[in-house]
């Protein structure tokens, strides 16, 4: 079984290059933006190849709340991870209906981030 492909969108650089190497060796498959439009410039790319988006609430071009919705619109089915180190209570809220997303708080463990994807049906395959 071929890993699960995501896409992290994540701002913060340290972040984010923890995030790939630990997805990595969870058995994931990863590409990595810093920003919201270039995101989307991947997922327009390939989209139908990523099995999830993980997005972070603060990103410089744009809230991910927001951008998640704009994924939304585009990928109906598409699960996505919201990441957020503030406001999580009103993200779960505003999201309860969509049953593809899932609020994580910030800071959490690459454990909570797996849990999370897991419950959307997203599994890795063999670690690397």
């Amino acid at each position: 079984m071929p890993p699960s492909r995501l896409l992290i969108i994540e701002d913060e650089p340290l972040i984010r290059m923890f995030l790939d190497e630990a997805l990595c060796d969870a058995g994931f498959q990863v590409e990595a933006a810093g920003r919201a439009d270039d995101g989307m410039a991947l997922l327009h790319e390939g989209g139908s190849v990523f099995d999830a988006v993980v997005v972070d609430l603060g990103l410089p071009d744009r809230q991910g709340d927001r951008f998640a919705e704009e994924i939304r619109a585009a990928w109906p089915t598409l699960p996505i991870v919201i990441a957020s180190g503030q406001n999580a209570a009103r993200l779960v809220s505003r999201f309860v209906a969509d049953a593809r997303v899932r609020v994580i708080e910030k800071p959490y463990k690459i454990e909570t981030l797996c849990d999370a994807l897991a419950t959307l049906g997203v599994t890795p395959g063999p670690p690397g």
